[in-house]
């Protein structure tokens, strides 16, 4: 009889680890959630409901999980080799650095150290409520670097640092897995289904209802709402809209700038049909918005700026952000726009919301949903698609967005100022981003920091850099700059399984990306017509198909995509 185990990964980049080890352990069925603390809390005690046997995690989570759920918990302990790695990664950079642990973490660490002469300072914990302070401290002391659990990471971003995870390897994640499988042997807990009443107590300090088959209403209590949020003749609908092959289903109202989400769950009691809701209210329109995205920018972004170019790039920025509310980012698509409107926002309203605006999508009546009080910056992009009779309506949102004190930050391929009046002008300033081929200081820093961006979030092996591979990819022309350079690393690093990327294999695949470009260009034939069928199609391919990416990648919107398709 298999072991049915719940992995609740504290982080999202343990869960491929997790998915390589599963099919190597007989008689084990895993499912794998990423949830850290009260997240890995709520998905524990659906665990729980749904009957599994074991239940997997790591750290401070684990600790917590043993508290608030009746099936075992196996902790996934840090081993040597989980905090070697990444220590040989933090050393990479010259930032003053500390690591943040429990004794029995930092008595290995302290060996290692030791060994390696390693850069590193070491700061002991007891409990999870020191983190905060230990943290604050660190800061203080003028550390820039903090490595640490998932806990002291969290906290090093919300100060403002530069934060490196301790995450586990496969060998440590195959010992959990076996630990649990054996400790099933032991604890077998056979749960029931849980009956409407204690349903009904369980969710009790939630927006909760439950209605039978006909859309009664046998029960519900509201916490957010000052009554029912729902008419009779909506009640009586939901249940006709339930899709069965579905353990839980979502229905979405609208209540004017309201969005109102429905989670909805069937079950079966005394042999009749009942319909569990949880109901969470939005305020915010922006949700029901998709060509905006907001973003909450805590940490200060990591902008790589050790050339000439970009050090200027910085110097205008700094200089400009206190005296200018409106941003031009003139440059290339893939030179870093987007992180440099991120950066701005920081600059200024790290406490507040940051606003993409995707501007040949977007609805103009509902611009000014965008200034409400708890936005900060708004970046928009894809301005050369409007269409010149927008530019008068898009000059006086400009205005309204800084008469309410907001940055805008406009991302653009050449300038525009001559677009808009003296009035915005004034308060305008322009920046300039250079290519990456104007950029060669700047190689090993990008290179450090994507490999270290993949091994946080993807787990890949890489943690360290040949010297020659920075030279080496220096020859290559990026025609998509720091973006395409992006893409090619997180190809090469996701194929490696080693821990130092080397020359001959970064060659290999340049060699494989110019053959590649090469061949892709002198396979265009017939007229232009066609040929710009044949670029559109390999957009497509590279998309996966995805029209609303291969439409922002050429450049249009998805109707004339869509039209120069069926021509």
């Amino acid at each position: 009889m298999s072991t049915h185990i719940k992995f609740i990964a504290p982080y999202q980049s343990m869960v491929p680890i997790v998915d390589e080890c599963r099919d190597e352990i007989d008689d084990i069925e895993i499912s794998i959630e990423v949830g850290n603390m009260e997240e890995g809390a709520k998905i524990a005690k659906e665990a729980e409901r749904d009957g599994y046997d074991m239940i997997v995690s790591r750290g401070g989570t684990a600790q917590l999980l043993r508290h608030v759920t009746r099936i075992p918990v196996v902790d996934v302990t840090m081993s040597g080799y989980d905090i070697l790695r990444v220590l040989m990664m933090g050393d990479e950079f010259n930032q003053k650095k500390a690591l943040v642990g429990y004794p029995n973490m930092m008595r290995g660490a302290q060996a290692i150290i030791d060994l390696l002469e390693l850069s590193v300072d070491l700061f002991t914990i007891d409990s999870i409520d020191e983190i905060e302070q230990t943290v604050y401290e660190i800061r203080e002391s003028g550390y820039d670097v903090v490595i640490g659990d998932v806990g002291t990471v969290e906290s090093a971003k919300r100060h403002g640092l530069e934060a490196f995870l301790i995450q586990t390897g496969r060998e440590t994640i195959l010992e959990a897995l076996e630990e649990a499988k054996a400790s099933d042997a032991f604890f077998k807990w056979n749960f029931s289904r849980t009956d409407m009443l204690s349903k009904i107590i369980k969710y009790q300090d939630r927006d909760v209802m439950v209605i039978d088959e006909y859309g009664q209403s046998l029960f519900e209590a509201w916490h957010s709402f000052d009554e029912r949020p729902f008419t009779d003749d909506e009640l009586r609908q939901l249940p006709l809209n339930v899709d069965f092959k579905y353990k839980v289903n979502w229905q979405y109202y609208t209540r004017g700038k309201q969005q109102i989400d429905v989670k909805i769950e069937q079950f079966v009691h005394d042999e009749i049909f009942y319909f569990l809701l949880h109901v969470h209210q939005h305020d915010d329109l922006l949700a029901q918005l998709d060509w905006v995205e907001q973003f909450s920018v805590k940490q200060k972004p990591t902008v790589i700026a050790d050339s000439e170019p970009m050090q200027a790039v910085m110097r205008v920025i700094h200089s400009g952000v206190e005296n200018h509310q409106l941003f031009f980012l003139v440059g290339d698509a893939g030179t870093g726009r987007g992180l440099l409107a991120h950066y701005i926002h920081h600059l200024s309203w790290s406490g507040k919301t940051l606003l993409e605006v995707d501007l040949s999508r977007s609805q103009f009546e509902y611009l000014d949903e965008l200034l409400s009080p708890e936005v900060g910056t708004i970046y928009l992009r894809h301005l050369t698609q409007l269409p010149p009779e927008r530019y008068y309506m898009l000059g006086r949102f400009l205005r309204k967005a800084m008469d309410t004190g907001k940055h805008v930050v406009i991302s653009v391929n050449e300038s525009v100022v001559h677009w808009f009046d003296t009035q915005l002008i004034d308060q305008s300033i322009e920046v300039f981003m250079p290519p990456l081929s104007d950029r060669p200081d700047d190689f090993k820093g990008l290179v450090t920091l994507f490999a270290a961006y993949f091994h946080q979030h993807f787990g890949t092996s890489v943690v360290k850099i040949q010297t020659d591979v920075i030279e080496e990819l220096k020859k290559y022309e990026w025609r998509g700059h720091a973006r395409e350079l992006k893409s090619f690393l997180k190809s090469v690093v996701l194929s490696e399984r080693g821990y130092v990327l080397k020359h001959e294999h970064v060659k290999k695949y340049l060699q494989e990306k110019y053959s590649t470009r090469a061949s892709s260009v002198f396979q265009l034939e017939g007229t232009l017509d066609d040929i710009e069928h044949q670029v559109i199609q390999s957009v497509l391919e590279e998309e996966d198909y995805n029209q609303s990416k291969a439409a922002r990648r050429l450049g249009i919107n998805r109707s004339t995509l869509w039209r120069k398709l069926k021509q």
